[in-house]
């Protein structure tokens, strides 16, 4: 894998072994980006259920200012440490080693808020109810949050947003929605 847009592009980074996660593939990562790229400039990027940290480091070679990348899995935390150190970007990049209800908890509390919000879930668990009512919290002004999921999920709503607009790739969707 490696980062495809942006100041680092080409730089190459692991995905954790095993089955367990399913890295966005490139060509989505880039499609992502290239239709956010005004709202990333300069943006706070929360990567929920990061895996790699591929989003999150992508999110910052593409112009964020910084990026959080939340994962729970031991195996994955040790990837994404290592991803952040070899792309250079832990000025930037912080690893968040918990489960998204944790961290999306922990940011509401601390009255942290989020430009861009990406969510990849395992897809045969989906968002949560906690994540589709607590997101809100921890959004900010003309905030953005992009969901991958499985290609003919009905995926339902976020509360506090609407969606505007959902692109497919293949088996893969990519629904973006924006702060009501």
């Amino acid at each position: 894998m490696r980062i495809v847009g942006g100041w680092a592009s080409g730089l190459r980074i692991e995905a954790p072994p095993g089955q367990g996660t399913r890295p966005t593939t490139e060509r989505v990562r880039e499609a992502i980006f290239n239709s956010l790229r005004n709202q990333v400039e300069g943006a706070r990027v929360l990567d929920l259920y990061a895996g790699s940290g591929a989003m999150a480091l992508e999110s910052v070679s593409w112009g964020a200012a910084s990026s959080v990348a939340v994962e729970p899995n031991r195996k994955a935390q040790m990837v994404i440490r290592a991803n952040i150190e070899r792309v250079n970007m832990s000025e930037w990049v912080r690893l968040w080693p918990g489960t998204a209800e944790s961290a999306v908890g922990h940011f509401r509390d601390k009255g942290h808020q989020f430009d861009l919000v990406i969510c990849d879930p395992p897809w045969k668990d989906g968002l949560s109810a906690t994540i589709r009512e607590g997101l809100q919290d921890v959004l900010a002004p003309e905030a953005w949050v992009v969901v991958e999921h499985p290609t003919g999920q009905d995926f339902g709503p976020l509360m506090g947003t609407i969606l505007v607009k959902t692109r497919r790739y293949g088996d893969t969707t990519i629904s973006y929605w924006t702060r009501s």
